[in-house]
């Protein structure tokens, strides 16, 4: 048995039109849940496993072609491989438990702990009796606030305490406005929440560095270049070298150069270099020409000689560190 409710807003008070879609259903049919969300989360060959003798399951959702918060429940043990390319999800578990496997590595949903799960990348989930919240956001748009092309998020980091609070803010003053369809809102109000929950997942979840996008794939040889990146991004103002690069990445030396001329074309000697000249001109850019000194900043990106540091620099970026410095 299946319940449904679908409306749609048109034109009504407003003068350009309450686009908003409202839906919900409910039922106790699992092939016809799996058929419901597989529209939305493309679940891939889905496994079930009943956990109750008379299995439940719901959805509600109000949305716009911005922004759709949802809420769903599933009571059943779940494994499905799942994908979302148009849309960045924010997702927090009311009840049940749920892992996701990505990029070689397992996350457990804590229960009220918001994460953004992965974007235009295939992942592994497990729900058991799940009940979950999640908004989606429109990936274009975001990027349009954000104002970068090709912004996206670090899948599955939690956020910080300070966005924690940003993120829970913003659920609370808006969601109920936008869930509450007996009242109408005008595009501009519209625009304006979808917008502040955009603005809000950017200041409370990490963005994906520029980095992590060169290394595409979600085996485990990915995600141990990805380690080795990651540390030297954490470490390069400190003595690194290749030994410790490969410890962190959990390859040997000889494997780390093998994989990182394998996926990014580079030495590890490459890597570091080119981590600490991104650090160095970050420093340049941002200091102020009367207190800044360009050999200090060298030296505390690794680089003793100077004038080394300003040939390599220049071969980099097409001009020399202390243009930049007075490019500010």
């Amino acid at each position: 048995m299946v319940a449904t409710m679908d409306t749609r807003h048109s034109g009504g008070a407003c003068s350009v039109g309450d686009t908003r879609y409202s839906r919900r259903i409910a039922g106790t049919d699992v092939d016809q849940a799996l058929a419901f969300f597989t529209g939305d989360y493309d679940f891939r060959s889905p496994a079930v496993r009943r956990t109750h003798r008379d299995t439940r399951w719901d959805f509600a959702g109000v949305g716009d072609e911005l922004l759709s918060l949802r809420s769903s429940r599933f009571l059943v043990d779940l494994r499905s491989d799942s994908r979302v390319d148009d849309a960045f999800l924010v997702a927090w578990m009311r009840s049940g438990s749920s892992t996701i496997t990505y990029g070689g590595n397992s996350h457990e949903l804590e229960p009220g702990v918001p994460v953004v799960l992965p974007f235009a990348d295939t992942y592994e989930l497990h729900h058991r009796d799940i009940g979950l919240n999640l908004v989606h956001l429109d990936a274009g748009f975001l990027r349009s606030v954000v104002g970068e092309d090709d912004f996206a998020f670090e899948a599955l980091r939690r956020p910080t305490a300070d966005g924690m609070r940003a993120w829970q803010s913003v659920v609370r003053a808006y969601s109920s406005t936008w869930l509450d369809v007996g009242h109408e809102l005008t595009a501009v109000a519209r625009r304006d929440i979808a917008e502040a929950f955009a603005t809000a997942a950017v200041a409370a979840f990490p963005e994906r560095s520029r980095w992590r996008t060169t290394v595409t794939g979600s085996g485990p040889e990915h995600e141990r270049v990805r380690r080795a990146l990651e540390y030297v991004h954490e470490h390069a103002r400190d003595a690194i070298g290749t030994p410790e690069i490969a410890a962190a990445a959990g390859l040997s030396p000889r494997g780390l150069q093998q994989s990182l001329r394998r996926h990014l074309d580079q030495t590890p000697g490459d890597l570091l270099r080119g981590v600490r000249l991104d650090g160095a001109r970050a420093d340049l850019l941002r200091g102020d020409r009367d207190d800044t000194s360009v050999a200090d900043i060298a030296r505390a990106w690794g680089f003793g000689h100077l004038g080394r540091f300003s040939a390599t620099y220049r071969a980099r970026f097409g001009e020399l560190p202390s243009e930049s410095l007075r490019a500010r």
